[in-house]
């Protein structure tokens, strides 16, 4: 019955539209299941929603997030032999809609249970996919929370997040002169020659230490006009030192330049740093109830690192929170899918992890 309901849920809110910058859909969703199960909420400025069930002992954060990247249209999703999928048409959805149902389940049984479970700090944050906007502005004084769990894809369901890479943007301006390309070319500068010359780092280097790629490329006015402009959209995710990460941004800038240079054009770049690398200490009290509840059932802890952001890289400075994967595959594709019996297996460990943080052991004296 509760599994069932799980999977319902899920449904419910694949079938709402829901992109970064607008989660409302999915917010009011929330917010009307969580009142109904008697919780308090709250909107902070960001957008982000925050519910608190009371227990005793030290809080626990419990994390999803509402946004999803474009199309993010609602699905009417497919399932086939217990795995859901998209029917094609957009993304699914499930990323991060997995992570919201079993943190919603988890809430509902609690208390259907009357399990006994520290205070619960729930946060579903807003436009995770545009650079972790929402965890990034969340303030836990408030709510005096310390450790968490952050619910969201990277591997399959129950694996956890040992290392997290560090994630920036950068977007390059190139400028040229444009022309007729049937008419005297020796003042037109081509710029997406100048963008073919350079000299660039891209793809996978330093032994797949570091990943840089551009996504986008957006240029020219007409077939029969020489491009005057490209803009290029890219991305470095790295575990290397911030030095190296330094030397990689001057071997971009560098090669940009100088080739618009070398053609008498111009190039600019710009980086935004989103969030920096972090690792996760397997002692960590939190971490570590976990992998004894999986020990319990004869299962073994999975810890891998991944170049896929979450709200752990940006709320991990400030809380102890570590990614537990939802198993959610394909993600921000039209072939997505997420495997759902997995889904019921982690609310029931992470139902034993909150019974066992809100004894006598590391709930109330964990440091």
């Amino acid at each position: 019955m509760s599994a069932d309901r799980l999977y319902a849920t899920l449904i419910e809110l694949v079938s709402l539209p829901s992109t970064s910058g607008h989660e409302e859909h999915v917010r009011q969703y929330l917010e009307a299941s969580l009142q109904a199960q008697g919780l308090t909420t709250s909107v902070d400025p960001a957008g982000n929603l925050i519910a608190l069930l009371p227990g005793q002992g030290r809080p626990v954060l419990l994390n999803a997030h509402m946004d999803r990247v474009p199309p993010g249209r609602g699905q009417h999703p497919v399932l086939r032999n217990g795995v859901l999928y998209s029917d094609g048409s957009s993304n699914l959805g499930a990323d991060d809609a997995a992570g919201l149902a079993i943190i919603l389940e988890i809430l509902r049984r609690l208390q259907e249970r009357s399990l006994p479970h520290p205070p619960i700090v729930a946060l579903f944050t807003v436009q995770e996919e545009s650079g972790l906007q929402g965890a990034r502005a969340f303030d836990p004084t408030p709510w005096q929370v310390s450790e968490g769990i952050v619910f969201d894809n990277a591997f399959e369901a129950g694996v956890v997040v040992s290392r997290g890479a560090h994630y920036e943007a950068f977007d390059v301006e190139i400028t040229g002169r444009t022309g007729h390309p049937g008419k005297d070319l020796s003042q037109t500068v081509n710029a997406l020659e100048i963008f073919r010359q350079a000299a660039y780092p891209h793809g996978s280097l330093a032994n797949d230490q570091t990943r840089i790629l551009i996504g986008r490329i957006e240029g020219g006015s007409a077939r029969n006009a020489v491009p005057a402009r490209v803009l290029l959209q890219g991305e470095l995710r790295s575990f290397e030192e911030s030095e190296q990460i330094e030397r990689y941004r001057e071997r971009l800038r560098k090669a940009f330049e100088e080739s618009a240079h070398q053609a008498g054009g111009r190039a600019e770049i710009h980086f935004v740093s989103h969030c920096g690398a972090y690792v996760v200490d397997e002692q960590e009290p939190l971490l570590a109830l976990y992998r004894q509840v999986l020990a319990d059932r004869g299962k073994q802890i999975q810890l891998r690192p991944t170049f896929i952001g979450s709200d752990t890289s940006a709320l991990r400075p400030r809380i102890r929170v570590f990614t537990i994967s939802t198993g959610v595959a394909n993600e921000h594709s039209p072939t997505e899918y997420v495997p759902l019996e997995p889904l019921e297996q982690l609310v029931e460990d992470t139902l034993e992890v909150l019974r066992r943080w809100s004894g006598t052991g590391a709930g109330a004296a964990a440091g």
